[in-house]
């Protein structure tokens, strides 16, 4: 019996203690934390995990430098302190990595930042990050090469870290699904039934078997972040908007076209005041980001657009003119939103990065906005909010107990045992699915049996992240993978030719037809 149906019938027979709605980052730290103090949690998404902003983010895990200015020093300090947490507790995921900011025009700007990065220093604490160090104009130009030079001053190098925060997402569930926590993607919160102020059980709907579920908790809460306020209004809580959500949209390039050893951050050209940056990346990609523009079209389906990649482009164009980026560099986009709570702002750039957490009925706990860096403090903070309120005290328990020291450790940290053992039963899956994307087929077993992939799309952008780097259509790879996870599934035929038509739908958005017929403008 697969652990999907034993999950399903969990849900349907037993009573939790917290039901966490929303399977993104958010939801993640939460669950962490609940199964950390030993309570009986079940968290549900209508889609994939982490298929929303949680696998379309920046790829940092950063103290978030740019907030200085907007004086958020306590958003800043906490996300610093997280960072060096996250670095701790899942090293095969969260990496420092260096960061130059060059300066320009004045020496003023060169101390300004140079003040701006000790406070960074300073807030951070005790840490195993590096401190930040100051460049000469030469030593900016020796660590960017490229960049331009006209009017640089010097620059600053700090240390953050960086991931892959779809993994990072799905295996914090994939370590509680190991301590007992029921996780389920694809299943969708359709009605919540009420008595006495106080939600009694939610329905939803499996989208994989077309089957509805009736769920019994304590304590509701909703972690939804842009989808938010459709939950409030699901669940009839008549709450005035919550969420005012902001586009950002990064480009992939080769890592060929940038510095491959740090991460360059350059002010827009535009006059928008905006930073942004390259990051070296997976499989010889640099991805170069982001636009942070008001969204207020369907939040179920994001797409960049010509005008956001010409953006970009241009931008980068004039920090690194040697570069000369043109479309047909680009191997392909994504877009994504940032769950920014709604304070009536029309700049989306400064707006705050701050979260809240509030009840609505006797029962029902939101949480909404943040950063991914903070994830568990978040979450703890949502634990300690529930435990106040119901008298509850949880047992401090360690999740993931067993060490692993084996050769998946360095990728795949504790969890590279479920490897390991792939490869015990099934000595030939040590084989790579192809010779540019080097994933074993144990790896993708993996990937569908413990990290819980149930799609072609999760699979190959969430659990790998073949999407981002496919440039072109590769019908055979595509196959190859389907056939696997039909295998481990249980699926036809019929089921591996429908995934493959909706994962091409979804492969284009990464790759849209524009980049291939217009040029730069």
């Amino acid at each position: 019996m697969s652990n999907r149906i034993i999950n399903i019938d969990r849900a349907s027979q037993e009573d939790f203690d917290l039901c966490i709605i929303g399977g993104g980052i958010t939801g993640a730290g939460i669950l962490h934390q609940a199964v950390e103090r030993g309570y009986k949690v079940i968290l549900v998404d209508k889609g994939d995990f982490a298929s929303g902003t949680s696998s379309r983010s920046s790829k940092m895990i950063h103290g978030g430098v740019r907030y200085l200015k907007y004086l958020q020093l306590q958003l800043v300090q906490e996300a610093l302190h997280e960072r060096q947490h996250l670095l701790q507790t899942f090293p095969h995921l969260v990496k420092p990595f260096p960061f130059v900011l060059p300066s320009y025009h004045s020496s003023i700007d060169l101390w300004t930042k140079e003040i701006g990065l000790s406070l960074y220093d300073r807030l951070a604490g005790k840490t195993d990050f590096s401190k930040h160090k100051r460049l000469s104009t030469q030593q900016v130009v020796d660590k960017l090469p490229g960049i331009n030079d006209k009017n640089l001053k010097g620059g600053i190098l700090y240390w953050d870290g960086r991931t892959n925060d779809a993994r990072l997402t799905v295996d914090v569930m994939a370590l509680a699904a190991q301590n007992g926590a029921v996780l389920l993607n694809y299943v969708e919160v359709l009605k919540f039934e009420k008595d006495n102020n106080t939600i009694h059980s939610l329905i939803c709907k499996d989208h994989i078997a077309g089957q509805s579920i009736q769920l019994k908790a304590k304590v509701i809460v909703n972690a939804c972040g842009v989808w938010t306020d459709d939950i409030l209004e699901r669940a009839q809580l008549n709450e005035e908007k919550q969420m005012q959500a902001t586009k950002g949209v990064h480009v992939i390039v080769p890592s060929s076209k940038f510095p491959k050893d740090y991460v360059a951050i350059v002010d827009s050209p535009t006059g928008d005041k905006r930073m942004l940056y390259t990051l070296p990346w997976e499989h010889n990609m640099t991805i170069l980001g982001a636009t942070d523009t008001e969204y207020t079209d369907n939040i179920d389906h994001v797409v960049a657009t010509q005008e956001d990649v010409d953006y970009i482009l241009q931008a980068f164009n004039e920090s690194f003119p040697k570069v000369k980026l043109q479309q047909n560099d680009v191997i392909g986009v994504f877009a994504g939103l940032r769950p920014l709570l709604h304070d009536g702002s029309h700049n989306a750039y400064s707006r705050s990065r701050e979260y809240k957490i509030w009840w609505t009925c006797k029962n029902s706990l939101h949480i909404a906005g943040g950063k991914l860096t903070s994830f568990l403090s978040m979450g703890q903070h949502c634990i300690e909010e529930i435990e106040k309120k119901f008298q509850m005290n949880g047992r401090s328990i360690s999740q993931a107990q067993k060490s692993y020291n084996g050769e998946w450790k360095e990728n795949y940290g504790t969890l590279g045992d479920e490897i390991e053992q792939i490869l015990i039963d099934r000595p030939e899956s040590r084989a790579f699915i192809s010779e540019k994307y080097l994933y074993t087929i144990a790896e993708i077993v993996f990937f569908t049996r413990i990290l819980m992939a149930r799609q072609l799309e999760d699979m190959l952008t969430r659990r790998t992240t073949i999407t981002y780097a496919m440039k072109d259509w590769d019908i055979a790879l595509v196959k190859s993978i389907a056939l696997i996870m039909a295998e481990e599934l249980g699926e036809n035929d019929e089921w591996m030719s429908t995934q493959i038509e909706k994962y091409y739908l979804h492969w284009s958005e990464y790759h849209p037809e524009f980049l291939k017929t217009s040029p730069l403008k």
